[in-house]
């Protein structure tokens, strides 16, 4: 007669350790998301350090620990804080001078362009301002004269070849005209030059594609950057 097999203890089979696994997942976790939240932005270390001790005696399985903070009162600000002000500060001094028509803004990651038409400044082929745009660029010197920014002033063309008397290439226009708007800002407006950088891009740097007269107008431009200040380490 076969001998009828000892039912193996069930009880044996229990991993009592099973809870440690999910324990470290869940504190992994919880690591992993505060590291996140420090990265994008500037914590109150004050609170961040509070918090970290009791994440560090939680996990030293001391039970007799101070009440986690309450994530919320963490405070967080946003690295370009003064940048959108400058933003919003440009924008109104523009619309309060009525010269939404005529200097358009936008923002990069490099900072903030003022962007002016070859139409405004200059006259088809040449470098010399007119006249009547030195008014719109005394108020950008005021604008630029109330910030400490560096400016880099750049010199965009269309795509129709250049060559006159004058300038043999859209390089040489569009470089020319940076430096006519550059210095009337230290010339006339007594801005330091130190401050100032001049590019030239010619046709290189095109908004639009040079498809229409329409779209090649857009790009014959002088884009003003009030370049974004990185905070010092």
């Amino acid at each position: 007669m076969q001998r009828r097999k000892k039912k193996k203890n069930t009880e044996d089979d229990v991993n009592t350790n099973a809870w440690m696994d999910t324990y470290a997942d869940t504190i992994t976790l919880l690591l992993t998301f505060f590291i996140l939240l420090y990265s994008i932005s500037a914590v109150d270390s004050q609170k961040l350090k509070e918090l970290s001790e009791s994440l560090k005696h939680s996990l030293t399985g001391n039970t007799n620990i101070e009440e986690v903070k309450d994530i919320t009162d963490l405070k967080f600000e946003t690295a370009n804080t003064a940048y959108e002000d400058l933003s919003q500060k440009l924008d109104n001094i523009i619309k309060g001078n009525g010269l939404s028509d005529v200097i358009k803004i936008r923002e990069e990651d490099r900072g903030i362009v003022l962007q002016l038409d070859e139409s405004i400044l200059f006259d088809p082929g040449r470098a010399d301002l007119k006249d009547n745009s030195k008014e719109v660029l005394e108020t950008i010197a005021t604008i630029v004269n109330d910030t400490d920014n560096d400016v880099l002033v750049e010199g965009n063309t269309d795509n129709i070849p250049m060559n006159n008397e004058v300038f043999q290439s859209n390089w040489e226009l569009s470089t020319a005209r940076a430096v006519s708007v550059v210095r009337y800002f230290v010339e006339n407006q007594s801005l330091k030059p130190t401050r100032f950088a001049v590019k030239g891009y010619g046709e290189y740097k095109p908004l639009v594609d040079n498809s229409t007269p329409e779209n090649r107008a857009t790009n014959r431009r002088v884009d003003i950057l009030v370049v974004e200040q990185k905070e010092k380490k």
